[in-house]
Order: structure tokens, then sequence, then C-alpha cells
């Protein structure tokens, strides 16, 4: 089986937000033109959104849960990873239930319902906040990441040909010398680490 670093919640959840968000803008927009010629239309496309997003979702949640109880962690990521954990079951249970209502309205030929639409709204902001706590998980603690870039030798063409400055130097005495043509100067390559040692924490 092919293996993904650091596992496939990575992958899942975008197809979540992708399937779930279009759903609830395709339900939005089949009820404003639910008189119109295109108004069952997007509403048959809103429904088949909302019912594999839901699906997919059980497996975004299962992946999730695994990488909660994986992912190499320290106390404050922990704590994060908690809260994103609490609001992506919080999110889901929204979504499913909006599915269970999209079943109940399936014979309606175009729109949705008042409740649907308020359960595709707030789930909708709820999703959003559980993203943005899911790409803190990643960016601000750095969860699931195997390799952090070094500052300072690689420059960019558009930068005028300087090289990034971070407030700190990774260039050790013993690294590599290589020509850079794009700055016309010699780069110091960085030696690499040695492999660091995985956080413990006790859940």
């Amino acid at each position: 089986m092919i293996e993904v670093i650091p596992n496939w919640h990575p992958v899942a959840v975008h197809f979540t937000v992708a399937l779930l968000i279009t759903a609830s803008v395709l339900f939005a927009a089949g009820t404003l033109f639910r008189k119109a010629a295109s108004g069952g239309a997007l509403t048959a496309a809103a429904r088949w959104n909302l019912a594999i997003g839901a699906a997919v979702t059980v497996a975004t949640l299962a992946t999730g849960w695994s990488a909660y109880n994986t992912v190499d962690h320290d106390a404050p990521s922990h704590a994060n990873m908690t809260v994103h954990l609490r609001w992506a079951v919080a999110t889901a249970l929204v979504f499913l239930a909006a599915a269970g209502v999209a079943w109940l309205e399936r014979r309606k030929v175009a729109g949705a319902g008042v409740l649907l639409l308020v359960l595709l709204a707030g789930g909708s902001g709820a999703l959003v906040v559980t993203g943005w706590l899911g790409g803190e998980n990643v960016y601000r603690y750095g969860l699931g990441v195997m390799a952090l870039p070094r500052s300072g030798d690689h420059v960019h063409p558009a930068s005028g040909g300087h090289p990034h400055e971070h407030g700190h130097d990774h260039e050790t005495a013993d690294a590599p010398k290589t020509p850079d043509a794009a700055a016309g100067k010699v780069v110091t390559r960085p030696a690499p680490d040695a492999p660091s040692t995985p956080h413990e924490h006790a859940h």
C-alpha cells in the first residue's frame, strides 16, 4: 500500500472541504434560482456533492484520529490538536445532519428548506474554523513536518539576487560551496543535520 507522510489525513481533508463547501454553494444557488430552468440541476448537483462529501468526511475523521494519536508532538501542539479535533467532530455532525435533512427533502424538485440552509451555513462556518486550526497544526506547530527549509541559502531572481534573511544563520564551516549562477557568487550550502529525536508526549 502507498505510504503517505504523515498519513492519509491531509489527502482526505481536501476532498471534505471542497465537496461540502461546493454543496453549500449549490444548494444556495438552487434555492435562489429554484423557479428557473437551472434550479433543478443545481439542486441535484448539490445533493450529490453533499452525499459524497459526507461519506468522505467519515474517512477524514478516521485518518484525523489516527494522526492525532501517532504524529509526534509536544504539549502546546497537543492542545491545539485537541481543539481542532473537537471542531472537526462538531462540524462533521452538522453536515451529517444536513445530509439527513437533504435526504428527507429528496422529492423537492429544486431548492432547499430553511433548516437545511441553516445547517449548511453553520457547517460551512465551522468548517472554515476547523481548517484554520488544522493549518495552525502544520504551519504554527510543525506537526507532521519531517524536514524544515534552511533560510539564507536560496535566492529568488525577483529579489535582486539577495539571499533571504530570517535573523539566523544555518551555514556551517564544513559545508560545501557551490556557485550560484543567479547571484554570480559562491553560496555556502549547509551540511545536513543529524536526525532529530521525536518528541514524546503522553496523551
